[in-house]
Formats: C-alpha cells, structure tokens, sequence
C-alpha cells in the first residue's frame, strides 16, 4: 500500500465495492478463485444486498487480472437490452461500406468482416479515401455472436442484479451460458458471472437442468462478528483513530452481518467526529462515545424514505381480496414473532381474524412478495421451506407503519424512536437465529 493518507470517503465505502478496508472470507476467496480459473465454468454469486458480493468479485478479478464489463440490470430489463449494453460498453464496430475516391468518381464495396475494438479502429478520412463506420450491435447479434465478440476482447461478463430480469429472458440468458461455456474452448477466459440475491442460483438450473454441473454456485452469506470488527480496525489504522469498544459492539450489533451497514455507520460516526480524512499526528485521536447515537438517528432518517417506499410498494392494493391484501399478510408474518414462518402457519394466523378462510392462493401471494414488483420485502427460504423479511430494518419498519395506521398522531420523531426500539428487538432475534444456524451447520468459515 504505497498511500500514506487517506479520505473517510475512501475508507468506508457503503454504496461502493470495498478496497482498503477489504477483508477475505476464505471458504467464498477459494471457491470463486477456482471457478474463474476454470475454463467454461459460469459463476452465479448470491445472497443478500450490501452482504459484499460486488466487493469480493471485483477484488478477485483485479487479483487474477481478468478485464470485465459490467452490466447493470434493472426491474423490467429484457436480454435484448442487457446484450445491448454489453455491446455499448465493449464498442465494437465493423466496416460495411468503403466509399474510394479517385479521378472524381466514387465507388462502394460492401464489406461486414472487418470487426474491431474502437480503440484500435483507424478512420482514415481524406480526398482519396474515406471509410464509414457502424456499431456492431446494429446487426442481429445470436448468443454465438455475443460470445465471440466477448471472448475476442479477452473479457468476461458481469451482471449484476441477475435476478431482476424478466423470467422469460432468465431463460434465454440460461441457454446463454450454455454457449459461453462451449465457446471457452476458443476463448478460455469467457465466462458469464452474475451476481443475485438469495436463492438466485437455483433459477438457472430450474430452467436448464443440463448446466447443473456447469456452473459454480458462490453463496456469499452474512459477515460474521470477527470480519465485521475487522473492517472498523482497518478503518482505525488507516485513519489514525479510535473507536470505543461500545461503538465497535453497537455497530456490529446493527449491521446483522451486512458490511455495508458497518461502512455506512462507520462513515457517519466520522463525520460526526469532523473526521474527513487521515488524522496527521502521532498520536490517535479518539471517538467520542455519545457521537453513535446521532449516526444512528441520521442513517435511519437517511434511510426512511426507502423503508416507505419499499413498504408502499410492497403493500400498494391492485386488485383488493379478502383476507389476502399484502397488509393482511405481512400482519399475519408479524403475529407469529419469529424470524422465519411456513405458509402453514401464516395460514393460521390468517385464520385468527376469518375462521372461514381458506387459503388456496396464498403460496402465490406469499412469492409475489419476494418478487421485484413488490420490491423484494420477503425473501423465500428453499431448504426450510419457510418466508422471512429482507432484512431486520425492513421489518422493524413494517411494524412501526403499521402501528401507525392506528396511531394518526404520531410525529416523526416519536415515529423513529419507536423506530430504533422495535429495530433493536428485532437485531436480537435475527442474531439469535442466525448463530443458532451456525451452531447446527457446525464451523462454515
């Protein structure tokens, strides 16, 4: 590291990929160091957002010095437009008309074999000589195509947000990596990539069972305790500063394993301390214990308006039902004070406010919660067969808004103290939980 001083900015980096307060996760370093090793094998990286999957890709493809393009998908997005951006990004052109002057007279030869980079591209423009250009991605691009033009460029691809895209281009992009994986014996450095969140992986196989042992299948899971530390003594080091122990603990007791909360809080913490970039002097300066309090206040106010948004989208009535409105399910979630429940027993409670409910629809209901159009609010766990919500804010916030369904005159700085007590029961159950995983799993890292 040849940097002596650095910004808080470049230090914690909550909306960026970590770089200087990087830590390794071993079992995650070694798994995706083979799968970009070796040649034909696509990569699906998930699990939960701002758990670090962009942060560990992008630090391993710079290790290995690997080029990528990055694609960023959105809600809605179709193949066409993400092979599109692919091809904007690698700037490919080709020559299909070379216009020759001579003696005054003009003549045209067609010409579409000529491919090439736009950085190498020479455009030859004079009296006697002049060469007109077309983007390749004018022309009808076929899977085979796209890997070609990739692996040519040496690159591979990245796409982030793989599980927003529209289930029947999901499809599509599965017969895909089924090409890129063919084409790796021309190109071996071509490989697909994407990054999604919990449980995405198992798409790709659902809808083509043929690339099951084709594909290398990365679960980033929740930073423990001792990373999540790390990441603030990395901090502290590069800073020239000191967090107490109680804003160490607190800090991590909040981000529920999440590094991008620890980098937002820490980030705040710094500020409010007027700290902007490395302290130069010998001696460290130290944080102010009561300034954790104040990040806190500012992250959630930060954050409210996506909680509300989140919620208003996720509860937003199309088509009202009885007993099955978003509302009526996500209360009935609420109910059971669990971290994880099974559709059997949101049935039930379900079955506390109309006995005569049946519940033929609600598998259905229940999954489009976990789906973009309702922004993700619930997340469906395969293995236990089980439904919980994305992450403990989320849900600390659907209780206090519900709650204030009933209490029209609650003022927003009562409505965040609620906020941050609900938030705390809830950090406690999640932690509960997840250590309770850990302990019939055995040792996963």
């Amino acid at each position: 590291m040849t940097k002596k001083y650095f910004k808080h900015i470049e230090v914690f980096t909550p909306s960026q990929p970590a770089n200087y307060t990087f830590v390794e996760r071993e079992s995650v370093n070694d798994r995706l160091t083979r799968a970009i090793r070796t040649p034909g094998k696509q990569i699906i990286i998930y699990g939960h957002s701002g758990v670090g999957k962009t942060s560990i890709l992008i630090k391993k493809l710079k290790e290995q010095k690997i080029k990528y393009i990055t694609t960023r998908c959105i809600t809605g997005m179709t193949l066409k437009d993400i092979v599109t951006d692919a091809f904007n990004q690698l700037e490919m052109y080709y020559l299909p008309l070379k216009e020759i002057t001579k003696g005054g007279k003009t003549g045209g030869a067609l010409s579409a074999s000529y491919f090439g980079l736009k950085a190498t591209l020479s455009t030859e423009l004079n009296d006697s000589n002049k060469q007109v250009v077309k983007r390749a991605v004018d022309l009808p691009i076929t899977p085979q195509t796209l890997a070609k033009f990739i692996g040519k460029a040496s690159y591979c691809w990245v796409l982030e947000d793989y599980h927003k895209i529209k289930t029947e281009d999901k499809i599509l992009l599965s017969q895909i990596m089924k090409v890129f994986m063919d084409s790796s014996l021309d190109y071996p450095k071509l490989k697909i990539i994407a990054l999604g969140a919990v449980n995405s992986a198992r798409e790709v196989l659902q809808y083509d069972p043929e690339m099951k042992s084709r594909i290398s299948e990365i679960e980033v899971p929740l930073m423990t305790d001792d990373k999540l530390l790390e990441i603030l003594e990395k901090g502290e080091a590069l800073l020239n500063i000191k967090f107490p122990d109680y804003i160490k603990n607190k800090t991590i007791n909040y981000s529920n394993g999440l590094p991008a909360i620890t980098h937002q809080l820490a980030l705040l913490i710094c500020e409010k301390n007027n700290i902007f970039q490395t302290i130069r002097r010998s001696r460290t300066k130290e944080i102010i214990v009561n300034t954790f309090e104040a990040a806190l206040d500012e992250y959630l106010e930060e954050n409210s308006d996506t909680y509300k948004s989140i919620f208003e989208k996720a509860t937003k009535i199309v088509h009202k039902r009885k007993s099955e409105n978003p509302i009526n399910i996500l209360n009935a979630i609420l109910l059971s004070n669990q971290e994880e429940i099974t559709i059997h027993s949101v049935k039930a409670n379900l079955r506390l406010e109309n006995k005569n409910y049946k519940g033929n629809n609600l598998k259905k209901y229940l999954d489009e919660l976990t789906t973009p159009a309702r922004a993700e609010i619930l997340r469906f766990n395969k293995n236990s067969n089980s439904y919980y919500f994305n992450n403990p804010f989320i849900k600390a916030y659907c209780q206090c808004a519900l709650r204030k369904d009933n209490k029209k005159d609650v003022n927003s700085s009562r409505l965040l103290q609620e906020f941050k007590g609900v938030l705390r029961k809830e950090l406690e159950i999640a932690r509960e939980a997840y250590f309770k995983d850990l302990a019939q799993d055995g040792d996963i890292w």
